[in-house]
């Protein structure tokens, strides 16, 4: 019998060979876990390391030769990924080291070029200009940027993968578990925290597959309604990025922002399809919400300021912060002393993107 030093499980060595065969040759390294209780959780990468160092002697003792070096080879790719130097290809999904200093960079797969910062497709107008003064040219000048509208920005404003680094052209919207397709890292799309299994931080009591999202995530900002969220712009005076951004205008009344679907059992990438609606910039409600939240985290906008009672109360203890009520303490008082609380030993999202 074979048992993996993760788990209590005990698998004869026939089936751990043909388990883990399988694995190597048809699936990714991080599905390489028990093939009875699917432990260890290996996103955190210090557990990933001391998994992967004991299993490979397992492994040298019962695969094929072929087999073992397809295992290190994928082993190897996933330590490369670590490196900072490490770049995606944004046109083959093809990945390699980087040690140049230029914008623009040539895969060496494809030969394709794109922005080794921004990980756009190059164009001749990048040169000279940093990414975000690219991205303003293509606002004001490219009627195909224009014609997509906010469509178009939540696009280039898509989900990074925080392990490997690799971008998606996605709406971070709908399902905020969000697994990557290079790295099988776990992650939620609005805060970059990740997935847990099994849960390492301390007086957690969920069980099951869950991440820890900040107060500002998507994950919970979702929920309010546009006027509530147009709200906490207005009052912090970032109105003027707002209003520039809903000139633009898809001729089409169906939202065409790109999301992540599950069809038939496996996902694809498609447009929403869903009704736009009146005043929201030529998209549907849910992307346009989706929209207004990535600007409140990209100016690093706290949400607690229009917490009603229950939802200050629920953030206290989601984030065990210490709400007991002072003797002869009114309503009023309580509120504003909970929420100066909150604020000051609770900080917003570390992984939440940010403006620059």
């Amino acid at each position: 019998m074979q048992s993996l030093t993760s788990c209590q499980c005990s698998v004869c060595c026939g089936c751990f060979r043909q388990h883990f065969t399988i694995v190597v040759r048809d699936k990714h390294i991080r599905d390489m876990v028990c093939p009875v209780c699917w432990e260890p959780d290996i996103n955190d990468p210090e557990h990933l390391n001391s998994y992967f160092s004991t299993l490979d002697i397992q492994l040298r003792e019962c695969l094929e030769p072929e087999v073992y070096e397809l295992f290190h080879k994928k082993l190897t790719e996933q330590a490369l990924i670590k490196d900072p130097k490490f770049l995606w290809c944004s046109h083959c999904s093809y990945g390699f080291i980087y040690d140049g200093h230029q914008l623009k960079v040539t895969c060496f797969q494809c030969r394709k070029s794109f922005c080794a910062q921004c990980k756009k497709p190059w164009e001749s107008q990048h040169a000279g200009l940093s990414c975000e003064q690219y991205q303003s040219w293509k606002r004001e000048n490219d009627p195909e940027y224009q014609r997509q509208g906010l469509a178009g920005y939540l696009r280039d404003n898509g989900i990074t993968c925080p392990n490997c680094r690799f971008q998606y052209a996605l709406s971070k919207g709908g399902c905020m578990h969000f697994c990557c397709s290079q790295c099988r890292y776990q992650f939620c799309s609005g805060c970059n925290n990740p997935f847990h299994t099994t849960c390492a931080v301390d007086q957690c009591s969920v069980s099951g597959l869950h991440a820890h999202h900040p107060r500002d995530c998507l994950f919970y900002l979702r929920d309010w309604e546009p006027n509530r969220l147009q709200a906490l712009l207005q009052v912090l005076r970032h109105t003027h990025r707002h209003t520039h951004a809903q000139t633009f205008h898809p001729l089409s009344r169906l939202c065409g922002v790109i999301e992540q679907k599950d069809e038939a059992a496996q996902q694809s990438d498609a447009a929403c399809g869903a009704q736009t609606q009146p005043g929201h910039a030529g998209l549907c409600e849910k992307h346009y919400r989706e929209y207004l939240v990535s600007l409140i985290n990209g100016y690093s906008i706290d949400p607690a300021p229009l917490f009603n009672a229950n939802e200050l109360g629920l953030a206290c203890r989601r984030y065990q912060v210490e709400d007991a009520r002072g003797e002869g303490e009114d309503d009023f008082g309580y509120y504003n002393r909970l929420l100066e609380k909150l604020m000051h030993e609770v900080p917003l999202g570390d992984k939440v993107p940010r403006n620059k």
